[in-house]
């Protein structure tokens, strides 16, 4: 029988012994990340990095990379304890209350750093880190894409076997580029990514590019291109694209709700409904139950349709994502004329079209202010460039000191930075002025999108409604006399039309001035190539008195039968 102060010894000699090898036996785990390069360690860098994260205290989290980066050294892996400071850099920037302008300077020295010593990608990486911070943190778009085109000339030649973030770069660059709805270029980009083997590694970043590349074409309305993403995720093999299969089922059955395939679409999209209710993606929960909101409208089940509009509209204002108002409002508003509430479709029309210009600024603001930002990037290359020439300046002058002969050499410096800067300042000029132009372009097109829309609106509710009866007729009429181009109207088209066409009214005067005011508005339509449905709809007319403006210009200019409009648009 064991004596109680015995017991006591033996645990306390226990307890030391395990403090003295505690240390050794955490650190242990870390002995097969050492001298082996990214593209074998990569699970295990990444693995380190997830047992750093799940330290919840701050001081534990940095005293243990402390610890594994004595670790590395004391065995010689300089490469080791380098993606310690990483690590460490990327989540004090994104996750800590570090200061900006440190987490700026931090990551700003580190991809200087790295651009001498190209050591296990951390240089692409460090990139990346930066361009994210410009991205989501300073929200500075133009500086992020500088980042990113530097880092997609990196990555251009390296092999993914090599480097396994290579899909996550191009994924991201890509989205950058949806994010801007350039869904032509983001393309391209997830085109490379999706065509990298599939690992336990990058699955769920091939899936992301999969689904928004499905995404890109369901904008470009190539649906059949769409699906076969979708499916391209519901077929992989890898458990980490579990929860991307269930969003491109969600995906699927929007696809099919696009098509017109109501039936098919439901049971997917109520899925999504149920998945995204559960994961609290309330954005997503909106998106799906403004879908069942409409198709269960267009089959005629206009209480099933009441619950969907309601929940859509739960999830808008949780998720307070007010944009996919502009989606649920011209539903809502069909709902209320089927309903024989004509003052409020009236109203949600008014709000469709409301929404609609709400999200457009929103939009036109995003693209100000990367042109805004494009300008301060070229004003910041012409102070470079003169602090520069100030410079060499000096340089000069210290060189004429010495040696005479070198006068003529640095006036012809000076001369090349003075006309240096005189371009990048002519330069500049020019990204103001267009600039400008593309403003009132968007401007344009925005003003004569909203009198298009509410032509689209009342033939969606024409087609949508199979039988109408007369004081719906009244609505209808109504709802028309509101697209017309009045003569307000006409005045603030041709205010925007001249920025963006500059002389081309004053021309078609001089040119003909024996045409109407008529003939002038349908020239300037055409200019903007309306279709003849389009301008009879704006103008307030019937398309056959479209046709007969065309008959009429062609007979005043005698004009040969061979001689298009468009050629004579052109030639104003």
């Amino acid at each position: 029988m064991i004596k109680p102060i015995d017991v006591f010894t033996r645990l306390s000699f226990f307890i030391v012994l395990f403090f003295i090898f505690y240390p050794n036996l955490s650190i242990a785990q870390y002995e097969t990340l050492l001298h082996k390069p990214y593209g074998q360690n990569v699970d295990g860098i990444h693995s380190m990095y997830r047992d750093l994260i799940n330290i919840n205290d701050s001081l534990k989290r940095a005293e243990k990379a402390q610890e594994i980066k004595k670790f590395a050294l004391q065995n010689n892996d300089q490469t080791l304890a380098l993606n310690v400071d990483f690590f460490l850099n990327f989540w004090n920037t994104f996750y800590q209350n570090q200061p900006k302008d440190v987490s700026l300077l931090k990551l700003k020295r580190q991809v200087e750093y790295y651009s001498h010593k190209d050591i296990d990608f951390l240089y692409e990486r460090s990139l990346r880190a930066l361009a994210e911070y410009y991205w989501k943190i300073e929200q500075n778009y133009e500086l992020a894409f500088e980042q990113y085109l530097i880092l997609d000339n990196r990555i251009e030649l390296i092999n993914s076997d090599d480097y396994p973030e290579k899909a996550r770069d191009l994924m991201q660059i890509g989205e950058a580029y949806y994010y801007y709805q350039d869904y032509h270029l983001a393309l391209s980009y997830f085109k490379k990514a999706i065509v990298i083997p599939e690992t336990h590694f990058n699955s769920g970043v091939i899936n992301s590019a999969r689904n928004t590349m499905g995404l890109c074409y369901q904008e470009l309305h190539q649906f059949d291109s769409a699906a076969a993403c979708f499916n391209e995720i519901l077929l992989s093999d890898f458990p980490e694209a579990t929860a991307w299969k269930k969003i491109a089922r969600g995906n699927i059955g929007a696809n099919l709700y696009f098509q017109g395939d109501y039936d098919s679409a439901i049971p997917l999209i109520e899925d999504d409904l149920s998945s995204s209710i559960e994961t609290n993606d309330f954005g997503s929960c909106a998106g799906a139950a403004i879908g069942l909101a409409d198709i269960y409208l267009l089959k005629g089940n206009l209480s099933i349709s009441k619950k969907y509009i309601d929940l859509a509209r739960h999830y808008i204002f949780i998720s307070g994502q007010k944009d996919r108002n502009k989606n649920l409002f011209s539903i809502m508003s069909k709902w209320c004329i089927v309903n024989g509430d004509k003052e409020m479709s009236l109203k949600y029309i008014d709000s469709t079209v409301l929404a609609i210009e709400e999200y457009n600024k929103k939009y036109s603001a995003l693209n100000v202010l990367r042109a805004q930002q494009k300008i301060d990037l070229q004003n910041l290359k012409i102070q470079s460039s003169e602090r520069e020439r100030d410079v060499q300046r000096r340089i000069a002058i210290r060189n004429t000191l010495v040696l005479i002969v070198l006068i003529l050499i640095i006036t012809l410096i000076l001369v090349y930075y003075v006309q240096k800067k005189k371009q990048l300042e002519k330069d500049a000029e020019i990204k103001n002025a267009t600039h400008v132009i593309e403003k009132s372009k968007f401007q344009l097109n925005a003003f004569m999108e909203q009198i298009l829309l509410k032509n689209r609106l009342i033939r969606d509710l024409e087609s949508k409604i199979k039988h109408v009866d007369a004081d719906n007729q009244n609505v209808l009429l109504e709802l028309r006399q509101k697209t017309i181009l009045t003569e307000d109207d006409w005045l603030q088209f041709k205010s925007l039309f001249e920025k963006v066409h500059s002389g081309y009214l004053y021309r078609l005067n001089e040119k003909y001035p024996e045409f109407s005011p008529a003939e002038i508005r349908f020239m300037s339509l055409a200019k903007l190539k309306f279709s003849n449905k389009e301008m009879a709809a704006t103008l307030g007319v019937s398309s056959q008195s479209i046709r007969t403006n065309w008959y009429r210009i062609r007979k005043k200019l005698n004009l040969n039968d061979d001689i298009s409009l468009d050629e004579l648009v052109n030639d104003i």
